[in-house]
């Protein structure tokens, strides 16, 4: 079983859930893509390729779970202000717990590079399926409206998790909708 960033629960109601995770260490690249589906097939494949030893040392590490996508829309600073329609998305690989930013092998593409995440709490809502704009859209404001409900505030940007290999069916597929929360005072229980 592939490893997978430690957390805790400190709230559930149904498939939303309140986490405590450790800090890690992921290796990220920033594609131009229309839709998550794309974004992810595509980072995944540079990521994989880091992984799967394209890097100075050709060492191979080992593949965690999930593959994590966000996006942040591009809108042109100009008179007047327009979106341009292209997306960013931010396509990352959590690294095994093993590592340091130090142990870590240097990619050869330079696409590749690695942020450390401190200790933070998110807030997570699960759902089965593929990558649809639809099902990802209508998961971002259910959870949005229950964080509202709760009295939660976020931080960040939304970040779509997968958990599963392509080839499994979309029912059996394990994906989440994730996103940071403000923590001022202990989070609420």
């Amino acid at each position: 079983m592939a490893e997978t960033p430690k957390y805790s629960v400190s709230k559930k109601q149904n498939e939303i859930e309140i986490r405590q995770y450790s800090g890690y260490i992921q290796a990220e690249v920033t594609v131009e893509e229309t839709n998550y589906k794309s974004a992810i097939e595509r980072g995944f494949n540079l990521l994989a390729g880091y992984i799967f030893g394209n890097n100075i040392s050709r060492q191979k590490i080992e593949m965690t779970t999930p593959v994590q996508a966000s996006q942040s829309e591009k809108i042109a600073m100009t008179t007047p202000v327009t979106v341009t329609g292209e997306s960013s998305f931010t396509v990352a690989f959590i690294m095994p717990a093993e590592y340091t930013l130090e142990t870590l092998p240097q990619p050869k593409d330079n696409r590749v590079h690695f942020t450390r995440l401190p200790a933070r709490s998110m807030a997570a809502i699960r759902f089965s399926g593929y990558f649809q704009k639809e099902t990802i859209q209508k998961n971002k404001q259910r959870l949005s409206h229950w964080l509202e409900e709760q009295g939660f505030e976020t931080e960040g940007d939304f970040i779509v998790a997968g958990y599963n290999p392509p080839w499994i069916p979309g029912f059996l597929a394990r994906n989440e909708v994730l996103i940071q929360i403000k923590t001022d005072d202990e989070t609420k229980k």
